[in-house]
């Protein structure tokens, strides 16, 4: 709850959060999800992916290390927005030094002029990043172009603000790697046509147990608590590399990374390995759909206090708040020492 309330003076004073949310190290806004009550750290890794022709074609990626899974760019964007193409001109700049597995989701509720939008997608957007989105805009939960990466930074518009172009904007956020620690990881994902029409296929995927025992710090974190550790749900993104639409007003005719459609695989037994049948969308045109695996976690915080720790001074600890202005810090930290007295006397 206090980190829910923390968050939502935040969104009273966006003003100055939508400068940054951690101007030291990126331009772009920490991603927080509405999880359980409360604001929780989120954030997606692996980005691994096989191509499956218009699902008849069987696929594995074998074992994959985590030294080699892509950054993941999550991109909203629609075919009639022209400055969409600086941000994805500016990830297609990057992805020349590095990799990253590029995920375009177009808009569709109150669409008319998009063909590219589903609503899956849209509600994805809306529960995974709406919440920081309305920093970033001013109160719109999806706003093309926006831009997430490894589901963490949120950027939104086309205009750099810290770096001298809006790729080296990026490029900060991305260097700040993955805030769960995924050394010694590794994953799988393989697809099966099921039928002789190829409507219907299995994706199988399998990660490392131990995922589930890895610890992020967060900042909202009480000294008196212990590290979160996370849940995590994997999801399945089934993308068109390329669809040709003439009639898009930003002129770009082919359009990559299209989303087609989003499994996400929750309540899984055991969430390290598993396998869902999938019905395949309709492809646009072409045989170039592609199955893309991303490990989706989320913050699950301790509820257990450590034995003899006492934080009833209203200090705050010594993870920094980020950067959004004196006085909206001064704020927070005063919100904050109540809630740390209020949670002593619950």
């Amino acid at each position: 709850m206090r980190r829910c309330i923390a968050f939502l003076l935040i969104l009273l004073i966006a003003g100055s959060v939508q400068a940054e949310s951690d101007s030291e190290s990126s331009p772009g806004l920490r991603v927080y999800v509405e999880e359980t009550g409360g604001m929780e750290m989120s954030g997606m890794i692996g980005g691994i992916a096989i191509d499956i022709g218009t699902g008849n074609l069987s696929n594995s990626t074998g074992d994959v290390p985590s030294t080699q899974w892509p950054d993941i760019a999550e991109v909203y964007t629609a075919t009639w927005c022209v400055n969409c193409l600086d941000s994805e001109h500016a990830i297609e700049e990057l992805n020349g030094e590095r990799s990253i597995e590029t995920l375009h989701y177009h808009r569709e509720y109150s669409e008319i002029s998009d063909p590219f939008g589903t609503e899956v997608g849209d509600d994805r957007w809306i529960a995974r990043y709406g919440v920081t989105n309305k920093v970033a805009t001013n109160g719109l939960e999806r706003l093309p172009p926006s831009v997430v990466f490894n589901g963490e930074w949120l950027h939104s518009g086309s205009v750099p603000k810290v770096a001298d172009s809006l790729s080296g904007d990026y490029a900060m956020s991305l260097d700040l790697g993955n805030s769960l620690p995924n050394e010694g990881l590794t994953a799988s994902l393989s697809w099966t046509p099921e039928d002789a029409n190829y409507t219907n296929g299995t994706a199988s995927w399998s990660m490392n147990q131990d995922i589930l025992g890895r610890t992020v710090e967060d900042i909202w974190l009480d000294d008196c608590y212990g590290p979160p550790v996370v849940s995590v749900t994997p999801v399945l993104f089934i993308v068109e590399n390329i669809a040709r639409y003439e009639d898009g007003s930003n002129g770009l005719e082919y359009y990559p990374h299209v989303i087609r459609d989003i499994i996400r695989v929750e309540n899984a037994i055991d969430t390290s390995s598993g396998s869902t049948l999938i019905q395949m969308p309709d492809v646009w045109d072409g045989e170039d759909l592609r199955i893309v695996l991303a490990l989706e976690w989320s913050t699950v915080f301790s509820d257990t206090q450590i034995p003899g720790c006492s934080n009833d001074t209203g200090e705050s600890n010594n993870r920094s708040i980020p950067a959004i202005g004196a006085l909206s810090s001064v704020a927070i930290l005063g919100i904050a020492a109540l809630l740390s007295r209020s949670r002593k006397h619950v």
